[in-house]
């Protein structure tokens, strides 16, 4: 099964997470970010890389874990399956607030390694995940039985890519689409959120060109997807309805 290389870098990350999730007990660590809204909430925008929220265990020991699993014979064995016939993993930043591995994938058929990372964050206040299915065709797709995994619930993933718009050093076209598509598939959540945040989140809004949407967001999206979204008119639509529902929240 020839794939992408967006989706050996998908395959990746749910091999890692079906490993790792036999390691940690579910209540510990919660998927967020791209992976999450990918996973379990049909998004058609693969994520680049793999974020994580991780309590209680200690620095030292989810280090342990994630080397010990990156280097597994296991793993890769699984990877090798499908066409990924080496894993460089380099730790390279361990903090206590932040661990974070780069990951480098060789395949056979591409000339280059393709690169992505896990990144842990260490909150300070308890949060609370939710054990969910897999999206079923992503299974599918790789061959894979169903998977059941912690992740963030839609309202939490919706404060969180509020806060990422408004309090990134450098504004992600990203997180407007990704905001977008979490406001296109339920009912509007009524989250509580400082003003100061909602009213940056609509400067970061509008500083984002179409240019930034086409190259951040279009070209990660599932091909079959990319020319609908390619269009300047629908960028409108999206920035319209992630604008009308910031002020919502305002009120």
């Amino acid at each position: 099964m020839d794939l992408s290389a967006k989706q050996y870098v998908e395959l990746f990350h749910l091999m890692f997470l079906r490993q790792f999730s036999g390691h940690i007990a579910a209540n510990l660590y919660a998927i967020k970010g791209g992976c999450n809204l990918r996973f379990f909430f049909q998004s058609i925008r693969y994520s680049e890389d793999l974020d994580l929220d991780i309590q209680i265990i200690q620095k030292q020991t989810l280090e342990h874990k994630v080397n010990k699993i990156l280097t597994s014979s296991s793993l890769l064995k699984l990877l090798q399956n499908h066409g990924i016939t080496k894993i460089i993993a380099n730790p390279s930043k361990q903090t206590p607030t932040t661990q974070r591995w780069k990951i480098q994938l060789y395949i056979d058929r591409l000339k280059m390694p393709l690169a992505t990372k896990i990144e842990f964050s260490r909150r300070h206040d308890k949060f609370q995940s939710e054990l969910g299915d897999i999206n079923i065709q992503i299974c599918q797709r790789y061959s894979l039985p169903p998977s059941r995994l912690s992740h963030y619930k839609l309202c939490e993933a919706v404060a969180q890519k509020i806060l990422a718009l408004a309090h990134r050093s450098l504004t992600q076209a990203r997180d407007i689409f990704d905001l977008y598509h979490l406001l296109h598939i339920a009912t509007q959540p009524k989250i509580s959120l400082e003003k100061n945040s909602l009213e940056k989140a609509e400067v970061a809004l509008s500083s984002i060109s179409f240019g930034d949407y086409k190259s951040q967001v279009v070209t990660f999206l599932e091909p079959a997807h990319q020319q609908m979204f390619d269009n300047k008119d629908y960028w409108k639509t999206i920035t319209n309805k992630v604008l009308h529902y910031l002020r919502e929240l305002k009120k």
